[in-house]
């Protein structure tokens, strides 16, 4: 693990929900202004590879990545249809659905990824009070 990638590690997990390259570039480039945004995107690919981070798309029109550190569990995205936030979740209720899935298809599932989209609590009150 060079130090690029351990500062790229790092900058995830000290960004938290989602970040961009770009946003994981601004905090690399504090600590080590050598690094450019190729790099990043290079060593973003590789930890993917690897399996450390896992890239996500929100917003396909945008066609921008998102990356989250690989968590030992399975989690599931809302992403709010005005201000684009998203919030993980994780819920018990989506084990049975994959448990039921996996007996009327015969398939083994071995992974599961939801996505909902709607109105954040802020945006709902927003759009109430207008």
């Amino acid at each position: 693990m060079t130090f690029q990638r351990r500062l790229i590690l790092e900058a995830l997990d000290c960004l938290g929900c989602h970040p961009t390259a770009e946003e994981v570039f601004a905090v690399v480039n504090q600590r080590d202004p050598s690094v450019n945004l190729s790099t990043i995107y290079r060593t973003l690919r590789w930890l993917e590879q690897e399996g450390l981070i896992s890239a996500r798309r929100f917003d396909e029109s945008r066609r921008q990545e998102r990356f989250d550190l690989v968590l030992p569990a399975e989690h599931h995205h809302f992403q709010c249809t005005t201000c684009k936030n998203v919030i993980e979740f994780d819920h018990p209720s989506i084990q049975v659905i994959k448990t039921q899935f996996a007996g009327v298809s015969g398939c083994q599932v071995q992974s599961a990824s939801m996505m909902l989209y709607g109105l954040c609590p802020q945006c709902r009150q927003l759009r109430l009070a207008s």
